[in-house]
């Protein structure tokens, strides 16, 4: 049983390699599917980079890192300014291992924005030295549960991760030590009308909007009027850590970060807390935890996407916070936008999108990078 346990946990993490010869459909969805599916919490980004690399480099691009991991790549146009960067993020909510009990039960250190009540009952992968480990993170059954806990949500700091080790050494035993990283146990999967669950489409989709935005510029006769740097950044989900060195490397002149927006169209979602449905196209963020939109960005979209009769929606929030912050802030200033994809479920075992979103998100972006020339963006920056 204990091999066929590991056996599963290796096709997990050997997913990117198994991938091509088992995945059905479009050049896209396959290139999304394979990016969910791979492990990447914060700080351990390693096999969803080695995929963004490939990907760079099949497309004739040199890569390169920064000091804490994230890539980049340009492409040159038809001019070196302006220098636009596109930055989407590798990592994902997830945990590292804190310690082991006595008894061979793991304590955990989530990295990103859980809820506790999304963490309890459910099955991860432990990535150790010696290979991956399903554990599950236990619940007490209601026969043991006192009248006075059932409606309690319980705490992260009572939830343990059984891998089905006896004792302390048994879990050393398998590779597991303190500091490996944890991921979720999702596979990516198709839904009804074209919609998607996966775990990890915070960020995977972005990664996914710059490869094919990348493909499609090469694709055309004409260069772009300027300089796009694709950088695929680390530790955003801790801080917004990667963005902050990568743009000092990259030094735009404007920027836009690819990303899920938090759709709230499910029973219990608000208005006032998110805007943005699924299959209302991609999402142009004027406002967040960290930033405000120059508005001459927004309209040079907007007019951008009615005039192609592209769907679009518009976000205003004060819960979270994206890599356009850090590019906002580069320098003495530039413009930057929060460009996404409406999401449901972020930070969970699965989230769910529309692939429309996702398509009209890289024809707009397309569109825009064409005609972000130094005279718009000069006019974008101006005040």
């Amino acid at each position: 049983m204990r091999a066929l346990v590991l056996g599963f946990c290796l096709n997990v993490l050997l997913a990117p390699v198994l991938f091509a010869q088992t995945a059905q459909g479009d050049r896209v969805e396959r290139l999304l599917e394979e990016l969910s599916n791979a492990p990447g919490p914060s700080g351990f980004e390693g096999p969803v980079r080695d995929i963004v690399v490939r990907e760079l480099r099949a497309a004739g691009l040199e890569t390169s890192t920064d000091g804490l991991g994230s890539v980049v790549a340009v492409l040159r146009g038809s001019s070196e300014h302006p220098r636009i960067m596109l930055a989407a993020h590798l990592d994902e909510v997830g945990a590292m291992v804190k310690f082991v009990t006595p008894e061979g039960m793991v304590k955990f250190q989530p990295l990103g924005g859980w809820l506790d009540q999304a963490l309890i009952d459910q099955r991860w992968i432990i990535v150790t030295g010696k290979g991956p480990v399903t554990a599950v993170s236990g619940l007490k059954s209601p026969h043991l549960t006192p009248p006075e806990e059932r409606n309690r949500v319980t705490p992260r700091d009572d939830i343990f991760l059984d891998v089905g080790a006896r004792s302390k050494e048994d879990a050393a035993s398998l590779g597991i030590r303190p500091g490996d990283p944890i991921v979720p146990a999702g596979r990516f999967t198709e839904l009804a009308h074209g919609r998607y669950l996966g775990k990890a489409l915070d960020d995977r989709v972005g990664l996914v909007i710059f490869l094919e935005v990348l493909r499609r510029l090469q694709a055309q006769s004409a260069k772009p009027p300027n300089t796009i740097c694709l950088v695929a950044t680390v530790q955003e989900e801790l801080g917004l850590r990667g963005a902050h060195t990568a743009v000092q490397a990259v030094k735009p002149d404007l920027g836009i970060s690819l990303e899920v927006g938090v759709a709230g169209d499910h029973p219990g979602g608000r208005p006032e807390a998110s805007q943005e449905k699924l299959g209302a196209g991609p999402v142009l963020y004027l406002a967040d935890g960290a930033m405000l939109v120059n508005l001459h960005l927004r309209d040079f979209f907007e007019r951008l996407a009615e005039a192609n009769h592209i769907p679009y929606q518009t976000e205003v929030t004060t819960g979270s916070a994206e890599d356009s912050a850090e590019m906002q802030r580069f320098g003495s200033g530039i413009p930057s936008l929060n460009y996404a994809v409406a999401t449901r479920y972020l930070h969970t075992h699965s989230s769910e999108l529309d692939r429309a979103d996702l398509d009209h998100a890289i024809d707009l972006l397309v569109k825009a990078l064409n005609a972000l020339d130094a005279k718009a963006v000069e006019e974008i920056a101006r005040f």
